[in-house]
Formats: structure tokens, C-alpha cells, sequence
């Protein structure tokens, strides 16, 4: 019975979630339709569910680091080849490495 709840809740979760996820639910499911242990499945799904979290969480990040160094490099009014310097080189240093700054533009 316990086992049943949590895979409802589970389940519930995950229609609670942005649409975008769908996807990656339906792939879950589809995954875990030939488990029939529910705490095995209930495990799989929370798994499954976590792992796809962290790639949208990873893809949003690189989107979000892309924004930032074309917005910077608007805003510095580079053009060209300074542009794509910069450019290549924003997206990917390590905000935290001061050991490796932008080239001076």
C-alpha cells in the first residue's frame, strides 16, 4: 500500500510539472512499463525523473551563459573578428577562474 502511494504521488509530481517536461516523463514511463515491482518502478521513475531534471537544469545554464556574453558583447559594441574572440572565448571560461580574463578588446 505504501508502494502505491508513493508512485501516485510520484506520478502526481509529475503532472504538477512545467510542460516541457512532459517529454521527459513520457520517456520515463515508457522506460519503466516493464518494471511491474512498484517500489522498483516507484525507484526507477524518481531516478529517471531526477536525471532528466539535471539536463534541463545543465541546458538552461549554457543558455543562460550564451545570453550573457552576446548581451556583453553587444553592449561592447564588438563587431567581427573581436566579436567572435570574445565570443568563443566567454562561453567558455569559468566565471570563477580570475587566471584566465577576457582578452582585451
Amino acid at each position: 500500500m505504501k508502494n502505491l502511494i508513493a508512485l501516485t504521488c510520484l506520478l502526481l509530481a509529475s503532472f504538477a510539472t512545467p510542460s516541457f517536461a512532459h517529454e521527459s516523463t513520457n520517456d520515463c514511463d515508457k522506460q519503466a512499463a516493464t518494471i511491474t515491482d512498484t517500489a522498483k518502478r516507484a525507484e526507477f521513475m524518481k531516478s529517471c525523473l531526477k536525471k532528466v531534471d539535471e539536463e534541463k537544469s545543465y541546458e538552461q545554464d549554457l543558455h543562460d551563459k550564451r545570453q550573457h556574453c552576446d548581451t556583453n558583447a553587444e553592449n561592447m559594441k564588438l563587431e567581427g573578428k573581436k566579436k567572435e574572440e570574445y565570443l568563443n572565448h566567454c562561453y567558455k571560461e569559468n566565471d570563477f577562474d580570475k587566471s584566465n580574463p577576457h582578452p582585451k578588446m
